[in-house]
């Protein structure tokens, strides 16, 4: 049995691995997800964005008591020659009583087996945190992937899973991407990359099952609001042959390029991306779209004191705005083609202003597959839902 832990928007989080690898979870909850998969977890790891650790399971016990014998166990059946590095994480996969009772203990029993463990002469140090969870970041800096382990204590409403965490989340490479890239304009907003991942991913562009069952042929990705090109980065990293880029701006179009060949020139196999300078009402493509991954404009800058009659005004426009563009994207894509969207919701305090995304793309001839899933963080005025849909 595998695991992955998931990242702050765990509802994303769970939708990508299911699109990414197409197992069924056996637990599932906003912490962690347990499941079978015969998808190597590295190759899982650097594919994903919304997760940030994965590994695999090595006993399952039925009771507290059985925990510490079971892992001073394995500790000492690891290698003598070098110093033995450990750490321990609790996240809850459905035993909510279990995992209150583990929190509580956690240190207290990495205290007891580096206690055990120094008595039978071990030389061996224990990697703390002020949380009831190692960070990917202290898993990294202490080597406890290569050098030493990190035991997840997944308690289930029937059992605690042991597992050991195999591969963590290049949270450098993650932000070397974010903040080092070239051309960067935050005042009028960026899709984070990581959502841009997900995003790509939730396409289906990227399933291990369908690649290690049958020959997949090179598929097209359109991106009609390309912006300064995070989606167009991301896709061509996960090896899509055929994307395409357009935007109405030349100067954020040149903001692209220069992206992109900054990511050639880290080394990715970046392969050559088409750039459209157009407006997506009006766009053409030699070849039809399989895929469709976008963030249209989501608004002006919002400043937090606009009234409700200011931001009901925008919505409607951009409403328009996106029955224009939409109504000839649809023509891009190939019947049966997938469009991940992310749209905006405009916030005034507690209320929300969404846009009547499910009409508009219904009435361009998109039918949506699942209810949309919220990103957003604290303090925002415009947050993101993430649709799903294909041309009939």
């Amino acid at each position: 049995m595998k695991f992955a832990i998931l990242g702050i928007h765990p509802k994303l989080s769970r939708a990508e691995l299911k699109a990414v690898t197409g197992a069924d979870f056996l637990y599932s909850t906003n912490e962690c997800v347990l499941f079978d998969s015969p998808a190597k977890l590295e190759d899982l790891q650097k594919t994903l964005g919304g997760v940030i650790k994965l590994g695999e399971g090595i006993e399952s016990i039925d009771n507290i008591q059985a925990l510490e014998p079971t892992l001073l166990k394995y500790l000492q059946n690891q290698p003598r020659e070098k110093k033995l590095r450990f750490g321990m994480s609790v996240y809850d996969a459905g035993g909510t009583s279990f995992s209150k009772n583990l929190r509580r203990e956690n240190q207290k029993l990495g205290l007891s087996l580096k206690k055990s463990l120094k008595q039978s002469g071990r030389s061996v140090r224990l990697v703390t945190s002020t949380e009831s969870t190692l960070s990917s970041v202290v898993v990294a800096k202490n080597k406890l992937t290569t050098d030493g382990l990190e035991f997840c204590l997944l308690p289930t409403a029937e059992c605690i899973l042991i597992g050991v965490t195999k591969t963590y989340q290049d949270f450098e490479d993650w932000s070397h991407r974010d903040y080092e890239r070239p051309a960067r304009d935050a005042k009028n907003g960026m899709i984070p990359p990581k959502l841009a991942r997900i995003m790509v991913n939730l396409s289906g562009v990227n399933s291990f099952i369908q690649h290690s069952t049958s020959n997949i042929q090179p598929r097209t990705l359109l991106d009609p609001f390309c912006g300064s090109g995070t989606i167009l980065m991301e896709a061509a990293l996960v090896g899509i042959q055929n994307i395409i880029g357009a935007d109405i701006s030349e100067k954020i179009l040149a903001d692209a390029k220069e992206n992109l060949d900054w990511l050639k020139d880290q080394g990715e196999d970046v392969l050559k991306i088409e750039l459209i300078q157009s407006a997506a009402a009006i766009l053409k493509i030699k070849n039809k779209a399989d895929i469709v991954v976008t963030e249209p404009f989501l608004g002006k800058p919002r400043q937090g004191k606009e009234g409700e009659a200011e931001v009901k005004k925008m919505v409607l426009e951009l409403e328009t705005l996106y029955a224009d563009c939409f109504s000839n994207i649809v023509k891009l894509m190939k019947p049966g083609a997938t469009l991940v969207l992310a749209a905006p919701v405009h916030k005034i305090k507690k209320a929300e202003y969404p846009l009547a995304i499910k009409n508009i793309m219904n009435q361009a001839g998109l039918v949506n597959l699942t209810s949309p899933i919220r990103y957003e963080r604290e303090n925002q005025f415009i947050g993101r839902d993430i649709w799903i849909f294909t041309k009939r």
